[in-house]
């Protein structure tokens, strides 16, 4: 996990608490979208992961209720579960332009530590 942190700081130029809270925001988005297995498979392939989202404070009521809404309006397996996304980002002062660059770094890093089988059920619940 530290690993893929330091990469997140250095390639988008953001703060280790950044790093921690946006990579808490896609996990939990995949967690919500893959089936339990997938994403048992994904914590276990992301060391540290699950101790990650264990001592990370629960989402704000801001990005609950945006990634509520978002499912709503679009459904689960549309843009709509980015809404969340992007409110969780914005309260960790990344910008959005940044936090697009979160999903590729973060897949890049599953590829090579838990494969390509993984690597597409998180991109299909990342919406990527």
């Amino acid at each position: 996990m530290n690993e893929l942190i330091k990469r997140l700081m250095k390639e988008l130029g953001i703060t280790k608490e950044q790093a921690r809270g946006g990579l808490v925001a896609l996990l939990r988005t995949a967690q919500q979208n893959m089936a339990r297995a997938d994403f048992d498979e994904v914590v276990v392939d992301i060391p540290g992961a699950d101790k990650l989202l264990k001592e990370a404070p629960p989402p704000s009521t801001l990005s609950s209720l945006a990634g509520g809404l978002g499912s709503m309006f679009g459904g689960r397996k549309s843009p709509g579960r980015w809404a969340g996304l992007a409110a969780s980002f914005t309260e960790l002062g990344i910008p959005i332009n940044t936090a697009k660059k979160f999903g590729p770094i973060v897949i890049d890093y599953v590829e090579h530590h838990g494969g390509e089988d993984l690597v597409d059920k998180i991109k299909d619940a990342l919406g990527l």
